[in-house]
């Protein structure tokens, strides 16, 4: 019940009623949610959870920066997801704020950078275990 619905006398505490505007009022902002598209309610519902929805609507990325960004918001800060959730609030974030002009070029550039250095490092840190190895081996 909000405040204002007390404030206002809305709600009688003796009798535990709710006046039939509160109820009006409360009827028609359960409609208005329900009309919105499922991923604008999940994304609200999960994403406000911990914080306000100005703190996403304020960054913009590309669908994979979306992925990246609820990935993080699930291991590290324990975001309350569902299976199958992230995919949904990744795409409706990325139709509804991309990264343009030269922010998606350069989140672009850094993805793609992170890819295709992942199999590098990999790669070197196994050769220089390897000729480490080598080294610490006696002589026969």
């Amino acid at each position: 019940m909000a405040q204002a619905d007390i404030e206002d006398g809305a709600y009688d505490a003796a009798s535990k009623r709710v006046s039939p505007a509160a109820a009006q009022r409360a009827a028609a902002e359960r409609a208005a949610w329900e009309a919105l598209p499922y991923p604008v309610r999940l994304t609200q519902t999960r994403c406000t959870t911990c914080h306000v929805a100005q703190n996403y609507e304020s960054q913009r990325h590309n669908r994979l920066g979306w992925e990246i960004v609820i990935l993080r918001m699930y291991y590290l800060n324990h975001a309350p997801l569902q299976d199958g959730e992230r995919g949904i609030i990744a795409a409706h974030l990325a139709q509804r704020l991309p990264a343009q002009g030269t922010d998606a070029a350069v989140e672009a550039l850094q993805q793609f950078a992170a890819v295709a250095l992942m199999p590098l490092l990999g790669w070197l840190a196994w050769r220089l275990a390897r000729l480490r190895s080598r080294r610490r081996r006696p002589a026969r």
